[in-house]
């Protein structure tokens, strides 16, 4: 006899109200738990507290005997748009403790993975902790809910203290079965809309090298591909249900590229209108790569140099140089009908005055070499996270010490976790301003201006 199980997308607390994204993780989950009854509930649906009656009522209606929370992020990362996701996950569980004090409940996510140990000990009302992939240990789990121990990659309670049950490979994913968005696991209307709130993976795994980033951590410097004709299936399956627009979701799309042109090439072949967005490593993207990503239906092309000089560039681990940055800013201004969006940090270890003022310089720059096509800039600051090279580097500099605590318990702790020296305090403080005015004032009044002179 199997459980009932609700798992539950913690809510992101924002007050601005936004489309939500598709739980992807919790569908791979839900599909591996065969033997058992589950549901999934998404609480983004729904602002504050309308989602927390929603959930009071699911769990009146549906009994569940274990609920899993997935924590997908603990905050935005964006220093200009700093939000504490992390602060409403204590409110959510108590509040299912009130509704069910017997039920288990259990935590994952790559939000939780990342603070896998603090998170439980902040929160004790987590019974249980997935680390990492779930889609192997979360059926063991719920096999051996009184001996956890017997699990691996599992946090648990005993006799007061948090334990972990020791490490596990991660699963092999091309041999994992498509994730469920039918009916019978989630209402996926919600999420069909203009914008590419669905996602899909084609791989896990990154062998890149971003000094700040946790993608290896979280999955693994082995990829671990699925095959183009799986992945193109998927896709038909997502069109069955009325999805014609969605993102890949890898940590980086064309690594490797063949893996890539196979899976455009497949949906060339078979004939699918669909629209797609994807992240692109700037020197693995060719001319050819565009044209035949484009012709398959990739309508944005994200890239993420996140440097703008040689010397701050090595620092992050990028692999790439200035020319490279370069070249593929001609190369997308020269292809029609895609956008191409870049993500920069404008401030590095290692920083210049000159490379501060040549990453402002492309900000500039790029919107007017990629005018009338789309796409856009971001800037931002580094959120320090554990288990990267960036948090050893702060450490070395004394940025940050061995105490501070990468969660913090708000968001004015929060600031203080972006990688800002002493030295450019101040100017950062202007260039924030200027970012701001740029995105909420200037931008929008340029494309107003735009929109009208051209409807005349």
């Amino acid at each position: 006899m199997g459980l009932k199980v609700l798992l539950i997308q913690s809510h992101l607390g924002r007050i601005k109200f936004r489309p939500p994204l598709f739980p992807l993780g919790l569908c791979y989950i839900a599909t591996t738990l065969e033997k058992h009854k589950v549901r999934i509930l998404d609480l983004n649906i729904w602002k504050l507290p309308i989602a927390y009656q929603k959930l009071k009522e699911e769990i009146s209606n549906f009994s569940p005997d274990l609920v899993g929370i997935s924590i997908r992020n603990v905050d935005t990362t964006q220093r200009a748009d700093i939000f504490y996701y992390f602060k409403t996950i204590g409110p959510t569980v108590k509040l299912i403790r009130e509704i069910a004090p017997e039920i288990k409940i259990m935590v994952g996510g790559s939000g939780f993975s990342i603070f896998a140990r603090e998170i439980m000990e902040r929160i004790p009302e987590f019974d249980f902790g997935v680390y990492l992939e779930g889609e192997e240990s979360t059926p063991e789990l719920l096999d051996n809910l009184d001996s956890p121990e017997l699990v691996k990659g599992i946090y648990f309670r005993k006799n007061g203290s948090v334990h972990f049950s020791g490490d596990r490979e991660l699963p092999d994913f091309a041999n994992l079965p498509m994730p469920k968005r039918d009916g019978n696991v989630i209402n996926i209307k919600p999420y069909i809309s203009t914008q590419n709130n669905i996602g899909l993976q084609t791989k896990r795994g990154c062998i890149l090298n971003c000094g700040y980033c946790s993608y290896p951590f979280l999955s693994g410097r082995k990829l671990r591909l699925r095959s183009p004709q799986s992945v193109v299936e998927e896709i038909e399956y997502l069109i069955s249900l009325g999805v014609t627009k969605f993102s890949i979701v890898d940590n980086i799309f064309n690594v490797p590229v063949s893996h890539t042109r196979e899976i455009c090439e497949e949906i060339v072949r078979r004939g699918l209108k669909v629209e797609w967005d994807a992240w692109f490593e700037i020197k693995r993207t060719t001319k050819e790569l565009v044209l035949l990503a484009r012709e398959a239906g990739c309508k944005h092309f994200g890239f993420s140099p996140d440097a703008a000089t040689n010397k701050t560039l090595s620092t992050l681990k990028k692999g790439i140089t200035e020319k490279d940055i370069e070249e593929n800013l001609s190369l997308m201004r020269r292809i029609n009908g895609v956008k191409a969006g870049y993500n920069f940090f404008y401030i590095s270890p290692g920083v210049s005055l000159r490379s501060l003022m040549q990453t402002m310089i492309l900000y500039f720059k790029i919107p007017i070499i990629l005018f009338g096509r789309g796409g856009g800039v971001g800037l931002g600051l580094i959120r320090i996270e554990p288990h990267t090279d960036m948090h050893r580097i702060v450490l070395q500099e004394g940025f940050l010490n061995e105490e501070t605590n990468l969660l913090p318990e708000s968001e004015k702790e929060l600031v203080k976790l972006f990688y800002c020296p002493a030295s450019y305090r101040y100017l950062v403080f202007f260039i924030t301003f200027l970012v701001k005015l740029m995105e909420k004032v200037v931008k929008p009044l340029g494309r107003f201006i735009l929109k009208r002179f051209f409807q005349k």
